[in-house]
C-alpha cells in the first residue's frame, strides 16, 4: 500500500493473540510493524476507534467484519468460514456479497472497486443506532428484572493511546516517480515487504532509507539515504557508493559531486530528494516552480540551488552503474 496514503491497522481476534501470545504475534509481523502496521492487543478499545477512523477493511466471517460493514465501510473478504455461519443470517448475506481478496492484485485497485459498490448498512440491521436499548431490554427481560429508566446511550469510543515508541531508523521506501509537464507524482512504498512483487510499481522506481539503515542490502541499493543529525554527507557519500543524493542533515539536499539544494520549511527533505531526481531524470531544471503530488495533496515547490554546478553526465548513461 502506498506509505503516505494508508494507515494500515491488524485487529487479531483475541483467541489468536492469547492462543499464540502476544510476543509470537508480534514476532510474525515484526516486517510489517515496520512498515507502519499498527498491532494493538485486542484489550482495549483501539479496535472501536479503528471501525471508526477507517474508510476500508478487510475481513473474514468474524464480528469485526460485521461491524464494519454495518458502519457502512467497504471491504473485501481474505476468507470465510461459510460452514460456521448461521444460514439467512445478516453474516451468510455478507459472505455473499463482499467481493474475495485476489492475492496477485495491487491491493488499493480492488479497494477503490470495493468503495464503488453499494453500501451493506441498510442489510445488516433494521435498528440502526438502537442496538444498545434493545439488547438491555432483552437482558432485563431474560433476567425477569425492571429495566433502569435512565436513557442507554452509546458513548464517544475513547482516543487510543499514543502508540508505543519506535525505532528512530525509517523504513526503507520504494519510491515511485512520475513526471507530467512540471508535476511530479510520488508514490513511496515500504521496500522490506514487496517481495519482489512489482505490478503496483513504475519503471522509473528508486530506493530511499535511512543513512542508519541496518541492512546493508537496502543501503547498498538507496540512491537517496537520509542523513542523521550532525552527519557528514561527504563521509555518506564515501561508505555508500551507490547513493546519489544525500537529504539533510537540516533542510538540504546534496547531490554527488557538489551540488547542494535548500529545501523549503515542512517539507521533508526525502520528498524533496526523491522529487529533484525526477526532475534532472527528465533534464527539468528542479529551481522552476513545480508541482509536488503525494496521494490526493499538491502542493507547489521550488527548490534553490546553493552550492556546486550542474554535472552534465550525473544521471547520464553511465548511472544506472
Amino acid at each position: 500500500m502506498p506509505y503516505d496514503e494508508y494507515r494500515v491497522l491488524a485487529a487479531v481476534h483475541p483467541n489468536a493473540w492469547y492462543g499464540h501470545g502476544g510476543w509470537q504475534i508480534r514476532n510474525w509481523l515484526e516486517p510489517c510493524l515496520r512498515a507502519g502496521l499498527m498491532l494493538p492487543p485486542p484489550a482495549g478499545e483501539t479496535w472501536k476507534a479503528a471501525i471508526c477512523a477507517a474508510d476500508a477493511f478487510l475481513g473474514d466471517h468474524g464480528s469485526l467484519s460485521l461491524y464494519a460493514a454495518a458502519r457502512g465501510l467497504p471491504g473485501l473478504l481474505a476468507s470465510f468460514g461459510a460452514d460456521t455461519v448461521a444460514p439467512g443470517s445478516p453474516m451468510a448475506w455478507l459472505g455473499e456479497r463482499l467481493p474475495r481478496l485476489d492475492p496477485v492484485r495491487p491491493l488499493a485497485a480492488q479497494l477503490a472497486e470495493a468503495v464503488a459498490l453499494p453500501s451493506a448498512a441498510a442489510r445488516i440491521t433494521s435498528r440502526p443506532g438502537r442496538s444498545l436499548a434493545l439488547l438491555r431490554h432483552l437482558c432485563y427481560r431474560h433476567l425477569a428484572l425492571p429495566e433502569p429508566q435512565f436513557p442507554c446511550v452509546p458513548r464517544p469510543v475513547a482516543v487510543p493511546e499514543p502508540s508505543p515508541p519506535r525505532s528512530p531508523v525509517g523504513p526503507a521506501l520504494y519510491v515511485d516517480t512520475r513526471v507530467t509537464g512540471w508535476e511530479v507524482a510520488v508514490r513511496r512504498y515500504p521496500a522490506e515487504p514487496q517481495r519482489g512483487a512489482a505490478a503496483h510499481l513504475g519503471a522509473d522506481v528508486h530506493v530511499v532509507a535511512d543513512a542508519a539503515e541496518p541492512d546493508p542490502r537496502l543501503r547498498g541499493l538507496a540512491d537517496v539515504l537520509v542523513a542523521r543529525p550532525g552527519a557528514d554527507p561527504v563521509a555518506v557519500f564515501a561508505r555508500n557508493p551507490g547513493c546519489a543524493l544525500v537529504a539533510g542533515p537540516g533542510p538540504r539536499l546534496l547531490l554527488r559531486g557538489g551540488r547542494e539544494f535548500g529545501v523549503p520549511a515542512g517539507v521533508d527533505p526525502a520528498l524533496a530528494g526523491s522529487a529533484l531526481l525526477a526532475l534532472l531524470g527528465e533534464g527539468l531544471d528542479a529551481e522552476t516552480e513545480f508541482t509536488l503530488r503525494v496521494g490526493g495533496a499538491a502542493s507547489a515547490l521550488r527548490l534553490s540551488r546553493t552550492a556546486g554546478e550542474a554535472d552534465p553526465g550525473f544521471l547520464g548513461p553511465d548511472a544506472a552503474q
